[in-house]
């Protein structure tokens, strides 16, 4: 209860006589602290009658990237179409991982071999009539880079893909057929000796880290930071 005179407020809190612009001062104050409160979206631990601030409050992890270093413009925008390529492909390497790892989990419960080869036959007729349609729409460049990350997220290159699962002349002609698109189905991934690799590396982790793309791990080891100082110490030179 506050009981109001002329010029002093009796507090039933304190028990003493207050002057009135002390009190106006402490409203005024206390109003402006809520307030605070209220933008900073402060935490408060409340135990019994009490309340108190909560001296550290949880978040959730934020991972940091050092950006590549660019001299240019026009490597900032070679950056962002290599950007849109892989975000649009690599969805297709993640899938070609996991039809992998199903497809090693399932001939491992083969014994004939003829029953493997029939079961590969039968995989293979699945994937081309699913993505056939869109991996034809995939221009060059976005096809060199589909052929990398697959390589990532299986261990092995694209070209040995085929020629482990089915056979090495089929192998041989894809690989001819590629070299007429000026594509390799030869070709690693190497972010530590190959620059657009790379950059490549730098957008995945972004994209992970943003929740653009689904983080699958990589078949291989990287070492996101070691390339990053590699890189930055040939971009000085």
């Amino acid at each position: 209860m506050v009981f109001l005179c002329r010029k002093y407020v009796m507090c039933d809190f304190s028990m003493r006589v207050v002057p009135k612009s002390c009190l106006l001062f402490f409203l005024f104050s206390s109003f402006g602290f809520l307030q605070l409160v209220a933008q900073e979206d402060y935490k408060i631990r409340i135990a019994g009658q009490d309340s108190t601030f909560v001296d550290a409050i949880s978040l959730d992890e934020v991972e940091l990237f050092s950006q590549p270093r660019f001299k240019s413009r026009e490597e900032w925008n070679r950056y962002y179409v290599i950007r849109k390529r892989v975000l649009k492909v690599y969805p297709y390497a993640e899938m070609a991982a996991n039809r992998l790892d199903s497809l090693d989990n399932r001939l491992n419960q083969i014994n004939r071999k003829s029953k493997k080869k029939a079961y590969t036959r039968k995989l293979e007729k699945f994937l081309a009539e699913e993505l056939t349609a869109d991996l034809k729409k995939l221009t060059r460049s976005e096809g060199r880079i589909l052929i990398r990350l697959v390589y990532r997220q299986t261990g092995i290159s694209a070209f040995n893909v085929v020629k482990e699962y089915r056979n090495g002349l089929r192998a041989f002609l894809y690989q001819t057929t590629a070299r007429l698109f000026e594509m390799s189905l030869k070709r690693i991934y190497d972010p530590y000796e190959e620059y657009e690799d790379y950059l490549i590396e730098n957008i995945l982790q972004i994209g992970f880290s943003q929740g653009v793309i689904n983080s699958q791990k990589a078949a291989i080891s990287i070492d996101y930071q070691k390339c990053y100082e590699k890189w930055s110490l040939a971009k000085k030179d």
